[in-house]
């Protein structure tokens, strides 16, 4: 990789998924990290440009390292950002388990998109150690490091209205 001007140039033999094929390109990135252009070419460097791969659903923590050791390992393999659910060590450490992954997390090169957790614990049969009710939900929304609502595991009060869990499904952000 060379750099011209605040420019960024990478070139090597570019797989295009999208159309199932591989050619020499010349890539341009600005200053902001976005792609300028793709530019053919016939002289290359021997090294392959592929596109980095999202995980959409994973929880972390089963994997038994920490989110910084296990983002060391997915970039290698070609994982580049997570849609990450720490529901896990949400059940039983609560928020202070959640805020421990994304504190953890911090400035390791994977980009790691966290949820809230909606169901801690997962089931009413279920007593883990630690509980978030709808006002937790709705903090931890609140906060720049969470994107989103992590999935909601208790469908069955989803069907018969249960309060709480449509408390945790409505609060202002859906």
């Amino acid at each position: 990789m060379s750099v011209i001007e605040n420019m960024k140039i990478i070139s090597g033999n570019f797989i295009d998924i999208e159309n199932r094929m591989i050619s020499k390109r010349i890539i341009n990135i600005n200053d902001s990290g976005n792609i300028e252009n793709i530019i053919p070419t016939e002289q290359v460097q021997d090294v392959y440009i592929l596109p980095g791969f999202i995980d959409a659903h994973i929880h972390i923590e089963s994997s038994m390292v920490t989110p910084y050791e296990f983002a060391k390992k997915a970039l290698i393999h070609g994982t580049v950002a997570t849609v990450s659910d720490p529901h896990e060590i949400a059940n039983v450490c609560g928020i202070e388990g959640i805020r421990y992954m994304i504190d953890n997390a911090r400035g390791a090169k994977l980009k790691i998109f966290w949820g809230a957790p909606s169901c801690v614990p997962a089931t009413s049969f279920e007593n883990a150690g630690a509980e978030i009710d709808a006002d937790q939900v709705d903090l931890l929304l609140q906060s720049d490091d969470i994107w989103y609502l992590s999935e909601m595991m208790n469908y069955p009060g989803v069907l018969n209205g249960n309060e709480e869990v449509h408390k945790k499904r409505s609060n202002g952000h859906f």
